[in-house]
């Protein structure tokens, strides 16, 4: 199945063997230098670089929508423009903890501090259709 949005990324995770944590990196879309995009562009049409602004992890179920951790994720404060999405499965039927799922979050957040290929990653705006990162 061709991942087209967000939901489609929830149905292929619930149809798995296991259950899935869904990892959750957050991110701001920067301009390659300090000025503003052009009128009427976003900055993610455009060259510039993603900054990690938070990480979390969720548990994969019917009832997760995106709206609602848009929403959550909003109440936060910082502003972000994407959303890094990466799963852990289940191991003999429990789900790894957050604490367990925090190194693969760093591992994720540094990957984009660092400009590594993220295309192992499915990214998704705050709508849920998918962003296609190129390298520059």
């Amino acid at each position: 199945m061709q991942i087209k949005s967000f939901d489609d990324l929830k149905t292929v995770g619930l149809e798995q063997d296991s259950p899935q944590l869904l990892l959750l990196v957050l991110l701001r879309a920067e301009p390659e230098d300090d000025t503003a995009p052009p009128e009427g562009t976003e900055v993610i049409e455009g060259r510039g670089h993603l900054v990690p602004v938070m990480a979390t992890d969720r548990e994969l179920t019917a009832d997760l929508r995106l709206d609602v951790l848009v929403e959550e994720a909003d109440k936060v404060g910082q502003p972000w423009d994407l959303i890094m999405v990466s799963s852990l499965s289940a191991q003999d039927g429990r789900l790894p903890t957050s604490d367990e799922a925090e190194p693969y979050l760093k591992q994720m957040a540094e990957a984009v501090e660092n400009g590594a290929d993220l295309s192992g990653y499915a990214v998704f705006d705050r709508a849920g259709s998918p962003v296609r990162l190129a390298p520059h």
